[in-house]
């Protein structure tokens, strides 16, 4: 029996590389004069790491960051030699490998330092890092009361070299901003106690993808672009003050048609039942795939331009919408989310309407779902 190396994909991502540089482009223009880092964790939120980093760096991107080592690993063995930023705090163990790697590592917490100067001493190597401030996102970081002392005594630590200063918004996606404004101050205070007598000017940065949309004072020297250099609003609470463009299609097509009586369940549970006499169009997609079962009688799909809505439980691998009395066909693409030649149905939306968030969505698409990469 002879198996062809490549098999047909009916259920594919559509990767838009030049989407992707039109984001970056229309992001560069809104941040001006600050620099664009641009955050590839995460697979670059599902698109695939290493084509889109590649992608980046001959657009000119000087910066890119990632959450863990292993990410920075993969891109370093891919031959992309930019500044690369790990968010992430790193066991004692990743630590070496990180500096090894050239990447620089965020620091986190006082009890750092100890660690990173053993690492120094051990590899011979200076250790980059980025110290990260906490403002009020809780999550991680060193509180903004204690920041100006630990900025001057990293400053000092031999063979540690403090390359950027950054903070992260609680709420630069929601539609009250107080807060994050609340968090811009502090920032400032700390940035402005901070600065004179450093031996090197860090940068600082700030602003993520809520923020680049909606909060130019939080430019600073850098941005970090996630989320809307892949064509997504944060959340419908922000301003879609850029024009982005969807840089992932995620599409498949209706592997078969079924016309069904009135009153029929649909999928497990039998939480769909058809009002009419009705065409059930059969996808071959599911949660294995990375849709949501929170789809289950809420989401919808573009076929032809149109909208259908999903028929009953999220399974597996297959997916059942009702298409009613359209003359769709068996083979017929059909849109979860993307930019195309018929229509737009956007994540942000579609986000909105599960209860979730772009992120999630794109994240979540499985690896059995072929990335094809459109430039």
């Amino acid at each position: 029996m002879i198996i062809k190396n490549t098999l047909p994909a009916y259920t594919v991502a559509e990767i838009h590389l030049d989407h992707l540089l039109c984001n970056l482009e229309q992001i560069r223009h809104r941040v001006a004069p600050a620099d664009v880092m641009t955050v590839v964790k995460a697979n670059a939120y599902g698109h695939g790491a290493v084509p889109v980093s590649r992608k980046l760096v001959q657009a000119g991107v000087k910066y890119l960051a990632v959450a863990r080592v292993a990410e920075a690993r993969e891109l370093r063995q891919a031959g992309i030699s930019q500044p690369i930023l790990i968010f992430g705090r790193l066991f004692p163990d990743e630590l070496e490998i990180a500096v090894r790697l050239d990447a620089a590592v965020t620091v986190t917490d006082e009890r750092d330092l100890d660690l990173l100067s053993a690492v120094a001493r051990r590899t011979g190597q200076t250790v980059n890092v980025h110290l990260n401030i906490d403002t009020g996102m809780g999550r991680v970081g060193v509180r903004y009361e204690q920041a100006v002392q630990l900025i001057h005594r990293l400053d000092g630590l031999p063979g540690v070299a403090l390359k950027g200063i950054y903070t992260h918004f609680a709420t630069a996606d929601e539609k009250d901003k107080s807060f994050a404004y609340q968090q811009i101050e502090r920032f400032r205070s700390v940035i402005g106690q901070s600065l004179a007598g450093l031996s090197e000017r860090p940068l600082i940065h700030a602003a993520n993808s809520g923020a680049i949309l909606d909060l130019p004072e939080a430019g600073f020297d850098l941005v970090r672009a996630g989320i809307a250099l892949y064509g997504h609003y944060p959340t419908t609470e922000t301003t879609e003050s850029i024009a982005l463009k969807q840089v992932m299609t995620l599409k498949t097509k209706i592997g078969l048609l079924r016309r069904l009586p009135a009153n029929t369940p649909i999928s497990y549970g039998r939480r769909y039942y058809t009002t009419r006499e009705t065409t059930i169009a059969v996808l071959p997609i599911g949660y294995a795939d990375g849709i949501p079962r929170s789809f289950t009688n809420h989401g919808q799909v573009m076929i032809r331009g149109g909208l259908y809505p999903v028929a009953g439980t999220i399974t597996m691998d297959q997916i059942m919408i009702d298409v009613g009395d359209d003359p769709v066909r068996e083979g017929d693409d059909v849109i979860f989310w993307g930019d195309t030649a018929d229509g737009r149905l956007q994540c942000t939306q579609v986000a909105a309407v599960i209860g979730t968030i772009p992120y999630e969505l794109c994240c979540g698409v499985s690896a059995r779902v072929p990335r094809i990469y459109v430039d």
